[in-house]
């Protein structure tokens, strides 16, 4: 797995890492007007992404380190408050991580620490296949 430098903007949205550990992880977001929604406020897709983002990296902190990695296999989100500005800060937790599945949490919070959504997640924990020898690379 590789760690996301902290503090680097990072993809088309921005997303910037600031704390990870296996377990644990905390992304950030400046809003941005151009993800707003018809409704005047960041679209709740933007939401979703960071808080997906935040998820994954807790538990992908705890599955590499033994050759595997996880994908989202569902996602829950509650949307509690509008948000039109500021910064938004995904802390997600696992809190439950077995061979196959992992459960996750996470919540977004504005610069005041008010809680605007909180998402739960289930992951897919898979095996990496191993590279096939050098020389049967390229042959069907």
């Amino acid at each position: 797995m590789t760690t996301p430098a902290t503090g680097m903007p990072l993809g088309p949205l921005g997303f910037v890492a600031r704390a990870s550990a296996p377990g644990t992880a905390t992304w950030e977001y400046e809003v941005k007007r151009e993800h707003f929604n018809p409704n005047g406020t960041l679209h709740g897709g933007v939401v979703m992404a960071l808080l997906d983002t935040a998820m994954g990296q807790a538990i992908a902190g705890l599955v590499a380190e033994d050759g595997a990695f996880n994908v989202a296999a569902q996602m829950n989100v509650q949307f509690l408050e509008p948000i039109r500005e500021g910064k938004v800060t995904a802390r997600a937790e696992v809190r439950k991580c077995g061979k196959r599945l992992a459960v996750v949490d996470a919540e977004a919070t504005d610069d005041n620490g008010a809680v605007l959504a909180i998402a739960t997640a289930t992951h897919s924990i898979l095996k990496r296949k191993p590279e096939p020898p050098a020389s049967e690379r390229g042959h069907s």
